[in-house]
């Protein structure tokens, strides 16, 4: 487990106010907005109890009736709350949806940059568990329990005051049992965000559990595991149970220790004004029909505030999870460092474009980081290293790609061919990237619900001709004859395509595209040898006049290509001895080397690169069967 840096640990509140002025979210003003609306709403309650005490003691004590002045300001009041709680309602819907559409575009635009590197850390459930709950926790959280939280102390506070101005003595008797109240809720609240962090883990497993062996049905019919795969999934779900039923106990817990001292409160001041009235008592100054009622009527509402914030309060253990989850995705939203912080530009590099016009990519100390390194500072090569730089993934003395090169990546599985790929294509921090669009080829190719035409468009807009000559050009013009509806055939409605053939559509989305640069993630892993290489050479065939780095494990003919990038990984004793101090420096060396036959123009030469992986990092185990 990799121990977390100092300057990366940060509260919710922090985290909050980071990406609040980051995006611009509106956070505080809506805060306080909502807060004053809703504190005024009480205020006026209270006065209105006032008036309401005043007419009870006219009738009860004086035996007159109520004076126009106490009619006609308790309606004052009771409108003025009922109008300003309604628009505390409508004020805190508005925000939380803006709020939540906001942090949609932001984690729409993290998936846009990242994409494949990002996407395939996790499950698809996961995903969804983020978009559709870490969410909306959050933003409940911001807007609705923290406003509850100023709320609980603002209104009892003021209710204080106006007990303490009628009599003392409750003043301080409500004084002395408040504190219980917020404490208890601190004490159960720290375990409540443990059971709600592990009951999102066991809800995130038993879904992607479930959604894989979906996937999986097929080969489950086909070797007969439906029983043995049943029973994992009911161990799951009695788990999942389990902790569903721990997280309600506490839920209960709490509110039954809240309703408890609200009652005892409300109780005890009750017997002091009744037996006050009844002569029985005279500690502190004399009370009235008109002040007893008014206290009685206004205890309630300095412990009802706290109660609903005690109701309310498993919505920051769920912030604190959701945090947890969205802290990495929008580290680059709450950091103050420039763009080219997470591909930093290399001033060398930029010099080499110049010199050599066909350069797409040169690189000098090419370093590729973590998933989540955007929280921390990433050096560029003009500074030095020092121990509280990101450790890198991957190190290359030298890098370089040039127009209408082709380059095979091969090395063993785990070694960082993905992860090599995923930084070039800009999809995961590191030193240099290119700096041109790319097209990016996986080992699944993913195929839309929509239509053969939605499938090739992808949002764009292509008209029929250019559809069916990048059709043709992928050899599936047979195939397309055989759709009823042609290029207006819904996919799901008639049979799956063949991985082959599913691989042949994604080139056609690419020829659609005018992008010059192809990156190829084993294309052709999952295609038997004879798909292989017939997949393979309509790559080849296709992609002649575009600049080609392709990975793969499978064996393809070397004078397709000019340049072979080698990665391979081994354990660096030196470097686990000099580091020994420190369990994150024990790991492994993987280096790429890159024979390079030189320019199409003639230049050759031979370049040994190093490559450098932390072996403590999860995405070192890259290119996972």
């Amino acid at each position: 487990m990799i121990k977390e840096k100092v300057p990366n640990r940060q509260t919710l509140n922090a985290w909050c106010n980071k990406i609040d002025k980051a995006q611009s979210l509106g956070l505080r003003t809506s805060l306080m907005a909502q807060v004053v609306v809703k504190c005024l709403s009480l205020f006026s309650l209270i006065i209105g109890f006032y008036y309401f005490s005043h007419i009870a003691h006219d009738w009860v004590v004086n035996q007159t009736p109520a004076t126009a002045r106490d009619v006609t300001g308790l309606a004052v009041c009771l409108g003025m709350s009922w109008l300003l709680q309604g628009a505390f309602n409508a004020s805190s819907s508005s925000a939380k949806m803006q709020v939540l559409n906001k942090l949609e575009q932001c984690l729409q635009q993290v998936f846009i940059e990242r994409q494949y590197a990002l996407i395939r850390q996790h499950s698809v459930y996961y995903w969804q568990t983020v978009w559709l709950h870490h969410l909306q926790a959050f933003a409940d959280w911001a807007l609705e329990y923290r406003v509850q939280q100023m709320i609980a102390v603002v209104v009892p506070l003021f209710a204080l005051a106006v007990i303490f101005y009628v009599n003392p003595v409750i003043g301080i008797g409500l004084l002395l049992t408040l504190p219980v109240v917020p404490l208890f809720m601190i004490i159960v609240g720290k375990g409540a965000a443990a059971l709600h962090r592990k009951h999102f883990i066991a809800l995130e497993r038993l879904g992607s559990l479930f959604t894989d062996r979906l996937a999986a049905l097929p080969m489950l019919a086909n070797y007969q595991a439906h029983q043995k795969q049943t029973a994992l999934l009911k161990d799951a779900s009695e788990n999942l149970n389990a902790r569903t039923m721990k997280v309600v106990s506490v839920a209960f817990l709490s509110n039954s220790v809240l309703d408890f001292f609200a009652t005892l409160a409300v109780a005890l001041a009750a017997v002091f004004i009744g037996f006050s009235l009844l002569g029985e008592l005279s500690i502190g100054p004399e009370i009235t029909l008109q002040q007893g009622l008014w206290i009685l009527l206004t205890v309630p509402l300095l412990l009802s505030e706290m109660k609903k914030l005690g109701q309310i309060y498993h919505q920051k253990a769920q912030a604190e999870a959701a945090k947890t989850e969205l802290a990495p995705l929008f580290s680059r939203f709450t950091q103050n460092f420039s763009g080219s912080a997470v591909n930093p530009a290399n001033a060398d590099s930029a010099h080499h474009h110049l010199s050599e016009p066909d350069a797409q990519l040169t690189a000098t100390n090419f370093k590729v980081f973590d998933i989540n390194t955007g929280q921390t500072h990433i050096p560029t090569v003009k500074t030095t290293s020092t121990d509280d730089d990101p450790p890198a993934l991957l190190y290359a003395e030298s890098l370089a790609v040039f127009k209408g090169d082709k380059i095979l990546i091969s090395g063993r599985s785990g070694s960082g061919k993905t992860l090599l790929l995923e930084a070039l294509g800009g999809q995961r921090p590191s030193t240099h990237k290119f700096s041109e669009p790319v097209i990016w080829i996986t080992q699944h190719p993913v195929i839309t619900p929509g239509t053969v035409r939605e499938n090739l468009c992808l949002n764009d807009t292509y008209t029929d001709d250019a559809l069916m000559k990048a059709i043709d050009a992928v050899e599936l013009d047979a195939w397309l004859s055989l759709l009823p509806c042609g290029l207006d055939t819904v996919m799901t409605d008639y049979p799956l395509l063949s991985g082959g053939e599913a691989q042949r559509l994604s080139l056609a989305r690419a020829l659609l595209r005018s992008d010059n640069i192809w990156l190829l993630d084993e294309p052709t892993a999952h295609l038997p040898d004879s798909q292989h290489a017939r997949l393979a050479q309509l790559i080849e065939r296709l992609g002649r006049d575009k600049t080609l780095i392709w990975a793969s494990h499978k064996a393809l003919p070397a004078n397709w290509f000019n340049r072979f990038w080698t990665v391979s990984r081994s354990t660096n004793e030196q470097d686990a001895l000099s580091k020994s101090e420190s369990k994150l420096e024990v790991g492994l060396k993987s280096k790429i080397d890159a024979l390079q036959d030189g320019h199409p123009q003639g230049c050759s030469s031979v370049t040994a690169t190093s490559f450098k992986a932390n072996a403590t990092q999860k995405e070192c185990s890259l290119d996972e069967k």
